[in-house]
C-alpha cells in the first residue's frame, strides 16, 4: 500500500466516527450521550471487557443509569432506564434530544407525541422501524421514550443497538407460515403481542396473580406466545404453609440453540420491563430436585417483596414471577 492510498483510508475511517464529545458537549448528560454513541460504534468494545462501564445518563433531577444486554440474535445493546417525577422526565427527554440532534446532525429523528408521551426512533436517513425484528443492519439503532403513568410519573428509556456488531446482518422479510422468535420489542407504541401479555403477567404481581387466575384452579387465564403451559401456584415452604404466590410458564423447544434464543428474548424484555433499582444477575446453579445444571437470570426487587427467574436446561426454559407474602 503505498503512502497516498494509506492517507485516503485513514480520512475515510475518520470521517466514519462521530465528532468527539468534547468538541460538541458542554454539559454531562451530552458527555454520556456522546460516550454511548461512540461505544456503539466499537461493538461497545470497552464494556463488554469491562475496561469501563456504560456512564449514566442523568440530568440534576432524574438519575438515568445504563447497563449493556443482549438481544435474541446476540446483537448488543446499551439500555438506560428509569422512573421519575413527570416534569423531570419531560425536562430530561429534551435536553436528551437537543444532545442527540446535535451530535448526530445527518440522523433522521422520527417522533410520535400521542398526548404527553414522546416515542423517538432514530439513525442515518432512510433507516427502518421494525420493534418486533432485528436488530439488522439498517435498521435505526437508537430509541428514546417518555411515558407518563397513571401515578404521574414517566418512564424513561433510551436503547442504543450496536454498529458494528458481527451478528448484524441484512433484513430478510419473514414467511408468515414460518415466524421466528421476535427481538424484544421497545416499549409504548411498540411493544408487540407478546410483550403486553409478557407486561401483563409482570405487572400482574401486585395483586398476586389474582387478575390472571382462574378460581378454584392452578390454571392461568393468561398464557404467553409459544408456552406449552402457564399456571399460577403457590410457593409452599411446608405441606401446610404458603409462603407466596407465583406466575409460572414453561417453554419446550425444537433445540438446544432454540431454547437458548428463547431464554435470551426473555432475559432481554425483563431488562427492560424491570424497574432500575431492581438487582439482576445470571448464574449457573444445580437444580435440586432433579440435579441438572441450569442457566438462571435473576431480577430481585429491594426488599424481595417479588422477583422474576428465568431459567434455561437443555431445550426447556422456564419462568417464575412470584409475589412474596
Amino acid at each position: 500500500m503505498n503512502r497516498k492510498t494509506a492517507y485516503l483510508i485513514s480520512g475515510m475511517l475518520f470521517a466514519l466516527l462521530p465528532i468527539t464529545a468534547s468538541a460538541q458537549c458542554k454539559d454531562q448528560l451530552c458527555s454520556s450521550v456522546q460516550n454511548i454513541l461512540d461505544a456503539a460504534v466499537i461493538d461497545f468494545k470497552g464494556y463488554q471487557s469491562h475496561t469501563s462501564a456504560p456512564p449514566d445518563i442523568s440530568s440534576e433531577n432524574a438519575r438515568v443509569p445504563c447497563q449493556m444486554t443482549t438481544w435474541a440474535n446476540n446483537v448488543l445493546m446499551c439500555i438506560c432506564y428509569a422512573q421519575v417525577a413527570f416534569a423531570n422526565g419531560t425536562s430530561w427527554y429534551a435536553r436528551t434530544m437537543d444532545a442527540l440532534k446535535s451530535l448526530n446532525p445527518s440522523w433522521h429523528f422520527t417522533v410520535k407525541s400521542p398526548g404527553v408521551d414522546h416515542y423517538v426512533d432514530a439513525g442515518p436517513p432512510d433507516c427502518e422501524i421494525t420493534p418486533t425484528e432485528g436488530p439488522y443492519i439498517g435498521q435505526c439503532p437508537l430509541h428514546l421514550e417518555v411515558a407518563k403513568q397513571s401515578d404521574g410519573s414517566a418512564k424513561l428509556y433510551l436503547m442504543m443497538n450496536s454498529l458494528s456488531s458481527p451478528y448484524l446482518m441484512h433484513h430478510i422479510p419473514l414467511s408468515p407460515s414460518k415466524p421466528a422468535p421476535s427481538a424484544p420489542s421497545a416499549v409504548g407504541g411498540g411493544c408487540d403481542e407478546f410483550c403486553q401479555s409478557l407486561k401483563k403477567a409482570f405487572e400482574a404481581r401486585a395483586s398476586a396473580f389474582e387478575d390472571i387466575h382462574t378460581t378454584n384452579s392452578n390454571a392461568s387465564t393468561l398464557k404467553l406466545g409459544g408456552a406449552k403451559d402457564c399456571m399460577v401456584n403457590a410457593v409452599k415452604v411446608s405441606p401446610s404453609v404458603d409462603s407466596g404466590t407465583q406466575f409460572v410458564c414453561y417453554w419446550q423447544e425444537a433445540s438446544a440453540s432454540a431454547a437458548e434464543a428463547r431464554f435470551r428474548d426473555l432475559v432481554s424484555r425483563f431488562q427492560v420491563l424491570v424497574p432500575s433499582n431492581w438487582s439482576t444477575r445470571q448464574e449457573n446453579e444445580l437444580d435440586e430436585p432433579t440435579g441438572v445444571n441450569l442457566t438462571a437470570w435473576h431480577a430481585v426487587e429491594p426488599g424481595n417483596k417479588h422477583d422474576v427467574r428465568v431459567y434455561l436446561s437443555g431445550d426447556s426454559v422456564g419462568l417464575h414471577i412470584t409475589a412474596w407474602k
